[in-house]
């Protein structure tokens, strides 16, 4: 007999369980499928153990600036496999507290590879399910090139498990995932080589703060090739060679690992032919502005439709299919126009809202320098913050950072962004004093030349 229930979600990563939580709050009956386990990549793979890792390699390189300026005697010596072990705690920690919020919410939990087929059939382990509604959150898995040798590279997961530190590390590709573990590879002792085929990092960000963070990167010690595609990867005498095609000839970057950092692609196996799904071109699911898919009941989240694959993303969408499940009236449209946007490098990254050349209007942009902020003084810490403002308007377009505590700026930001701050907003802001957040008043008052501490 098939069971029955009032939705059924197809993954457990972020989009997933956010999805089933909310449900189950609403005293909806709903199940939950996933076939590895709970938290998806973001917590076991992905966004956890990779922030456990950099905020361990950020503070050795922090102790190693404090020894050079004579404040600490000597930078100390680090226990690579115990960082991974406590890595591995707080993954199993996050995981359970997951799970367990699940089973208190009464969600039912398969473990096993669901599918969903015709007239909204789930099927797992020979059983079947079906339900009004249905939510796919299957997310995604890394993309590799399709080159010779390409099997010679590894994913971010496997480097995620490695137990000691390759002393040269190629890495293939400039994205959030390829810089977030040569920052954190880099830090540990690696020699890192970042293999990029655009010719600058972060192509869709404002290009001052992107030069600002290629150049401290490039002072910590990673090294870079732009414009740079690679042809094949060859293996000689327990080594690789990353051989790459640049203007006017070849580059080849020896290491002991090469890291295969070229994006991710949607997970959508779940899917049977006879489902009724349909894919855009670029093989995600494709859904309508309320994130339904081609068929009535079923929803997608997450990475498997695209967009900003970022697990605050999947949140804010599974938040949204709910309310309008739940929804008696009309349905509301999702919407993504302003998204944070954060790469955890040492220093950071952050961004919101749009960029001057994305805004459509003329813009004025505001800057302003942690080496003129107390705070960042007393912390030891270096970069900037631009803030884009239209001209006119004199409303606030979009805000980056690059510098020591950007992700957590960037929420202070991401709020003057949605509600449009004017320029009058940020003059009568008052902000608390010392504090990092004073240099996001001070760079949106300089696109006007009234940055109070700023010639």
């Amino acid at each position: 007999m098939m069971e029955r229930y009032d939705v059924l979600v197809i993954g457990g990563g972020p989009g997933g369980y956010a999805c089933a939580i909310k449900a189950a709050k609403a005293s909806l009956r709903v199940a939950i499928f996933e076939k590895e386990a709970l938290g998806g990549t973001c917590l076991n793979v992905g966004c956890i153990p990779t922030k456990y890792l950099l905020d361990k390699a950020g503070d050795l390189e922090k102790i190693r600036k404090l020894t050079a300026i004579g404040i600490y005697k000597d930078a100390g010596m680090f226990n690579f496999k115990e960082i991974q072990r406590q890595k591995a705690q707080v993954v199993e920690k996050l995981v359970s507290g997951v799970s367990g919020l699940l089973k208190h919410l009464y969600v039912a939990i398969f473990k096993g590879e669901a599918t969903l087929k015709a007239n909204k059939v789930v099927e797992c382990d020979g059983k079947q399910y079906t339900a009004d509604h249905i939510v796919i959150a299957s997310g995604s898995r890394p993309a590799a090139l399709n080159i010779p040798g390409a099997e010679h590279a590894i994913t971010s997961t496997e480097l995620l498990a490695v137990m000691s530190i390759p002393k040269r590390l190629a890495i293939i590709g400039g994205g959030v995932i390829g810089l977030e573990l040569a920052s954190a590879f880099n830090a540990f002792g690696s020699a890192v080589t970042v293999i990029e085929m655009m010719d600058s990092l972060l192509v869709q960000e404002q290009p001052q703060a992107v030069n600002q963070l290629k150049k401290t990167l490039e002072k910590n010690g990673l090294a870079f090739h732009l414009s740079a595609r690679v042809s094949r990867i060859e293996k000689k005498d327990g080594l690789f060679r990353t051989v790459c095609a640049v203007q006017g000839g070849e580059v080849s970057v020896e290491s002991e690992v090469v890291l295969m950092a070229v994006g991710r692609k949607a997970n959508t196996a779940c899917i049977a032919v006879d489902s009724g799904i349909a894919l855009t071109d670029s093989k995600h699911i494709k859904v309508n502005q309320y994130l339904q898919t081609s068929v009535d009941g079923v929803y997608a989240v997450g990475d498997v439709i695209g967009g900003y694959q970022l697990a605050h993303a999947a949140y804010a969408e599974a938040e949204s299919v709910v309310d309008n499940i739940l929804a008696k009236d009309a349905k509301t449209p999702y919407d993504d126009s302003v998204m944070p946007r954060c790469v955890y490098t040492i220093p950071a990254f952050a961004a919101v809202g749009k960029t001057s050349g994305q805004a459509g209007v003329e813009t004025a942009i505001g800057s302003f320098s942690y080496e003129a902020n107390g705070m960042a003084l007393a912390e030891e810490a270096k970069g900037a913050v631009y803030v884009i403002m239209d001209k006119h308007r004199k409303t606030t377009v979009g805000v980056q950072i690059i510098g020591e505590h950007a992700p957590e700026l960037i929420s202070f930001a991401t709020a003057a962004v949605a509600k449009q701050f004017t320029f009058d907003d940020w003059k009568h802001l008052v902000i608390a004093h010392p504090s990092l957040s004073e240099m996001v008043k001070e760079a949106a008052l300089d696109a006007f030349k009234s940055a109070l501490h700023k010639v």
